[in-house]
């Protein structure tokens, strides 16, 4: 198992910097770069695996510098996301994840032994004498990723390594990618877009947005405690809407919405007249017909409800014009557009940060 440090690592692009980052991997971490599309997820994996080159800074893996080193001596396994993910067509799946250790001269039958307990692990132990036209995009990426755990004898990169995997898949994959990780003893760096697995799989996680680092931390410092208003909307799903603190004590914030609408949060770091930006996460909005009710309740009107894993979804247009989603589980009452709702949200679930000099809308872009 191998450490990885990125020193002032730069990559740029038309003279500028599109990548400027420095963090560490611990030896046998299960390590996620997670950031919307275009936030320089696979360049970044790139350079660190020797296929994109560092205009700066420096990459250690090991105690290693590896800047001039070539990919083929990083002694690295790498799946990136391709339509044929570099699968052999004139081998079987077994041999193309048993074709690493065997070119390296190990003993055949326990190459094969091992090879067969990860088809297993991949769901496709009845599937080892297919070749790559017999098989779908999402097995082919399976054997790409069981070939490059077999590969590797100390790091392992995977770009979106799940991304072609229908959902039932996927989902029991998510399930077994760590714990095959960690069976197999190597140190793993995996980026993806889906938050959903980032926050599953991870030891920690590095949420990345336009080439710089936003947060590092682990899946629960991230989603209970994001550091900056990016974080809250990607990584946790919040509502985020503006307000000003009118009014403070030592128990309590209290916000002035539009229209004239106040809420109470736990919140009492800010200062009074100050402008701040309000996120609170779907799960934590309840969603009512009726009046207004007590503190923190903000009359709306249904948009859209719909049906996703297990959760209805609520899209409410409220009375202050912001747009907020409620996420609840499938017992909670369902509503129809149209309907009149009141929203209400306790004000220990209020996360508050500086209102951004740019405007929330320009702080929130995703590229």
């Amino acid at each position: 198992m191998s450490e990885v440090i990125l020193k002032n690592v730069i990559k740029k692009y038309n003279g500028k910097a599109g990548i400027s980052i420095s963090f560490e991997v611990k030896p046998g971490e299960y390590f996620t770069i997670c950031g919307p599309t275009g936030s320089g997820k696979s360049t970044l994996m790139r350079m660190i695996a020797g296929l994109e080159k560092v205009d700066d800074g420096q990459i250690f893996i090991g105690k290693k510098m590896v800047n001039k080193v070539a990919a083929e001596d990083r002694k690295i396994g790498m799946v990136f996301e391709h339509p044929t993910y570099a699968i052999f067509p004139h081998y079987n799946l077994l041999e193309n994840v048993i074709y690493g250790p065997r070119v390296k001269g190990g003993k055949i039958t326990e190459i094969q032994k091992t090879g067969k307990e990860m088809l297993e692990m991949m769901l496709l132990d009845d599937r080892a004498d297919f070749y790559w036209d017999e098989s779908s995009g999402g097995m082919l990426q399976r054997i790409s990723l069981a070939r490059a755990l077999m590969t590797s004898d100390k790091l392992i990169l995977l770009d979106e390594p799940l991304s072609a995997l229908d959902a039932k898949i996927r989902m029991a994959l998510r399930y077994e990618l760590m714990s095959i990780i960690k069976e197999v003893g190597v140190t793993c760096i995996h980026a993806t877009q889906d938050t959903e697995e980032a926050l599953m799989v991870s030891d920690r996680i590095l949420v990345l947005n336009k080439g710089v680092v936003e947060q590092i931390g682990t899946p629960l410092e991230i989603y209970q405690h994001p550091a900056n208003l990016f974080v809250a909307r990607f990584m946790c799903g919040c509502n985020v809407i503006e307000g000003k603190i009118i009014k403070k004590n030592n128990t309590f914030s209290e916000i002035q919405l539009a229209k004239n609408i106040t809420i109470k949060a736990s919140d009492t770091s800010f200062s009074e007249n100050d402008k701040v930006a309000i996120a609170i996460r779907a799960e934590h909005i309840d969603v009512e017909g009726g009046k207004v009710n007590g503190d923190n309740s903000i009359k709306g009107v249904i948009q859209s409800s719909r049906f996703t894993a297990g959760n209805n979804i609520d899209e409410i247009l409220l009375e202050t014009g912001d747009v907020f989603f409620s996420k609840k589980h499938a017992t909670h009452i369902w509503f129809s557009r149209g309907d009149d709702v009141t929203i209400s949200f306790k004000p220990e679930n209020i996360i508050l940060f500086p209102y951004p000099v740019e405007g929330l809308e320009k702080a929130l872009e995703l590229n």
